[in-house]
């Protein structure tokens, strides 16, 4: 015999459609710099985003340039509070999550 037990029902917000979500504008420089941080995660969830000194060796920029880009992304991704060591994690998350760039991209 079995018997069936509905778990709690708990407050869920709406689902919305990928389209609704708000889109972050990036320059092509800004997407090429954000697809090198999140490079690392094709592999699996648990990567660590590529260091200022590999994007800069993959994009052939100056590590300076990379963490302009960089600053720029964390503020239009409103980050800038977070604390410095949270701050690239965060940012790659958010940009897989929002469809700012796909796994798609992190193969080429």
């Amino acid at each position: 015999m079995l018997e069936y037990r509905a778990a709690q029902a708990t407050l869920v917000d709406e689902t919305v459609a990928a389209s609704e979500l708000a889109v972050v504008p990036l320059t092509e420089m800004q997407r090429r710099v954000l697809i090198s941080l999140c490079r690392p995660y094709r592999d699996g969830a648990y990567a660590t985003p590529a260091t200022n000194r590999e994007i800069a060796g993959e994009l052939f920029l100056s590590v300076d340039a990379v963490k302009l880009h960089l600053r720029a992304m964390f503020a239009k991704f409103g980050l800038g509070e977070l604390a410095q060591n949270q701050k690239r994690a965060a940012l790659a998350e958010q940009a897989l999550r929002s469809g700012a760039i796909t796994h798609r991209d992190l193969e080429k």
